[in-house]
């Protein structure tokens, strides 16, 4: 069905209409096929038709027969003309679950609703892949770890999350980042899935990342939040992370650098001085980026020339009480200094694509700190990824933080 699909790729892309795709995009979803954070991305990604339905096509192949059969049979259901032009003449049988290695849903004959019955489980559940926490293994986290940050209960809390991920730049010598659409529909759905109200944004200035973030830091949520996660996808190098306005330039023979966001900036926006309503609670900074200058590789690097990062680590007087200014913290980058951070165009960034993996599987038992450290021995043991190194830096987590989805 993969092969039936690209063939029909072409032809699909020219005569699919908005109002076709928008149908298939509703279908789609309801069936499970594709997740809503794919279709929002879909949605609001290019503004050509040609486009959107390309993005369709490639994504509903990325997943596998059951996808495709599914996309097949929507066309053959919704538009019989385009079906026949495209050579869609046969009755398609619905999927079985031996069919289903793409991860996608099969869809059952009735609605199928998960029971609880005197307060047990029936047995370790998912959604989005995500595996859930169950009773017990809350029970236990609560009564062997003592030193954990609070998590608040989930019809009280408000977790946000912010995501910015640039992918087109201004500069003609600054590559497009291929495939990092896939990193940010991933991750929106993997912290949706863990019960974080995401807002995202793509392709901003230096500028408009700073205002994105101060706005994001003084949204009044936070007061009943319990964490949050600050995921940061763009090219870089050492010590900051580029804007779509990123430009290195020589000024009376002196290198200049602008559009530019530096990592301090996103520490300084967050701790505990500028940040009251997070401070206490659980920071959790994803960057993928490179820190050094880039190399020549079977895929491409998110990176340029190496610079000079500083960081600080000091007391702060706030509200007439000593605070310390940097604490609960824990960044997570995707490569160690100096070093390129590599990017599959058809699929992703290999940190966050493996990041995204580790999260869905363990965040029901496991702390961030431990996924974080899996994740790191993935790369040194899998020849495929072990052309770069993933780090845990200014880790000034003060306990465990458990994400326990579910709860």
């Amino acid at each position: 069905m993969e092969d039936k699909v690209r063939n029909i790729r072409p032809q699909f892309v020219e005569r699919c209409n908005l109002p076709l795709l928008q149908e298939l995009l509703d279908d789609l979803a309801h069936i499970k096929i594709l997740s809503y954070a794919e279709v929002e991305y879909i949605r609001e990604g290019s503004s050509e038709r040609r486009e959107k339905c390309r993005t369709l096509i490639d994504i509903v192949i990325k997943k596998g027969d059951l996808s495709c059969k599914m996309l097949l049979q929507k066309i053959r259901e919704k538009d019989p003309p385009l079906s026949e032009a495209l050579g869609i003449t046969e009755t398609l049988p619905l999927p079985t679950q031996e069919e289903n290695r793409s991860g996608a849903q099969p869809i059952p004959p009735e609605p199928v609703k998960s029971t609880l019955a005197n307060n047990e489980k029936s047995s370790q559940q998912e959604i989005n892949g995500i595996t859930l926490c169950t009773e017990e293994e809350y029970q236990r986290i609560k009564a062997e770890e003592t030193e954990n940050y609070p998590i608040c209960k989930k019809n009280k809390r408000k977790r946000l999350a912010l995501i910015i991920c640039n992918i087109n730049f201004d500069e003609k010598n600054i590559g497009e980042r291929k495939g990092a659409q896939f990193d940010l529909t991933g991750m929106k759905e993997l912290l949706e899935g863990l019960d974080y109200n995401v807002q995202w944004k793509k392709n901003l200035t230096a500028a408009e990342m700073r205002t994105t973030m101060k706005n994001f830091a003084a949204d009044t949520d936070h007061k009943d939040s319990d964490s949050t996660f600050l995921v940061f996808m763009s090219h870089g190098e050492r010590g900051f992370i580029y804007g779509t306005d990123f430009k290195r330039e020589k000024v009376e023979g002196q290198e200049r650098v602008t559009g530019d966001l530096r990592v301090d900036d996103i520490y300084n926006t967050f701790n505990n001085k500028n940040c009251s309503g997070l401070r206490d609670k659980p920071k959790m900074i994803i960057i993928q980026a490179c820190r050094g200058e880039e190399r020549s590789r079977t895929m491409v690097s998110d990176g340029a020339q190496p610079s000079q990062s500083i960081q600080q680590n000091d007391l702060e007087d706030d509200a007439g009480s000593f605070v310390l200014k940097e604490t609960d913290f824990i960044c997570f980058y995707s490569t160690t200094p100096d070093t390129v951070s590599f990017r599959d165009p058809a699929s992703g960034s290999l940190f966050i694509q493996q990041l995204i993996s580790d999260m869905k599987k363990d965040a029901h038992n496991s702390p961030v700190q431990d996924i974080f450290q899996k994740v790191q021995r993935s790369f040194q043991q899998s020849p495929k990824n072990r052309i770069q190194m993933p780090t845990q830096e200014r880790n000034t987590l003060l306990k465990k933080f458990f994400l326990c989805p579910g709860y």
